[in-house]
């Protein structure tokens, strides 16, 4: 009898010990930041939230709180993302509490911060049919500067591809003009301007002649050689203007030929390297925008262990 009372005891504290235990495990656990409950709200973004991840924090004034359980788009309008997140029950979540995009530090990730909320505005209701309460955020500045990136990159695709289409309409029309029968035309029109005005000069002496075999009386009338005196000289005004023009053009044909055509060129070859730069730093800020705005993380030094 003795010793099956022993065997009793020994039982009975037994059970004892692991009741105690395992109310202090649920007392310790319901002391934690737990012991409040949770609620779970409806962040709402409009555009893009590269780097927000599920598991991300939540902060409100800078203290974490809790944590994003799910990322999706809204199906009636797809340029609107919502974020379901899971915070303490604590967190005073008001009407006037303003959500927004931040980066966090180092870690490259993003995070959802809560800011304000006054005492005297009512706590943020619950959503439609009885769903979790709808935040709608603001832009951050974040936002802003992965939007700007990527408009910058599409104006600058926009202009490069201008400048490729104006390039290529340029090397048609220049295949199609034949350099040499360019400047045979330049030559012949020269050489007709400088016959024009030899036979102006040679009409200039015939018509004085004329005038002095004449006398002087008629040739001041408005006759006949008053009318080719002055065909003459507009004939000699004409080949001066002809000549003129014609050395205009060979230069600017020969201009936009040579050094003109081999500096567009150029421009074009720069605006795509510039281009393809833009591209990266915008493809370098949506892969790690941390690195963007802080530079790269310093690199912690590695020891041996030896001496």
């Amino acid at each position: 009898m003795e010793t099956r009372a022993n065997y009793a005891l020994i039982g009975v504290f037994t059970l004892a010990v692991i009741a105690s235990a395992f109310a202090f495990v649920m007392w310790f656990s319901g002391s934690g930041d737990k012991s409040y409950g949770q609620h779970t709200y409806k962040i709402v973004f409009t555009g893009s939230v590269t780097g927000l991840l599920r598991g991300a924090p939540v902060l409100f004034n800078g203290v974490r709180v809790g944590d994003v359980t799910n990322l999706d788009f809204e199906p009636q309008d797809p340029s609107h993302v919502y974020a379901l997140v899971v915070i303490d029950a604590r967190v005073p979540v008001r009407v006037d509490t303003r959500a927004r995009l931040e980066s966090t530090g180092l870690t490259g990730v993003a995070s959802i911060a809560l800011l304000g909320g006054t005492e005297k505005s009512p706590p943020l209701a619950a959503g439609p049919d009885k769903g979790p309460g709808v935040i709608i955020a603001e832009r951050s500045d974040f936002q802003d500067l992965i939007e700007s990136a990527r408009r910058i990159s599409g104006q600058a695709s926009d202009v490069l591809g201008k400048v490729d289409g104006l390039a290529g309409e340029t090397n048609d029309v220049m295949k199609a003009i034949n350099p040499d029968d360019v400047r045979t035309i330049v030559k012949d029109v020269a050489s007709l301007a400088a016959k024009l005005d030899k036979a102006a000069d040679k009409v200039n002496e015939v018509l004085t002649s004329l005038s002095g075999a004449l006398g002087p009386s008629d040739g001041n009338n408005g006759g006949p050689l008053g009318d080719i005196a002055a065909a003459a000289r507009s004939i000699k005004k004409a080949a001066d203007n002809l000549d003129s023009r014609t050395k205009e053009i060979a230069a600017n044909i020969n201009h936009f030929t040579g050094t003109g055509l081999r500096q567009y060129e150029a421009l074009a070859v720069d605006g795509r390297k510039t281009l393809e730069q833009i591209n990266q730093a915008v493809r370098s800020i949506e892969n790690n925008p941390q690195q963007f705005l802080f530079g790269k993380s310093p690199q912690i030094p590695e020891y041996s262990g030896r001496r």
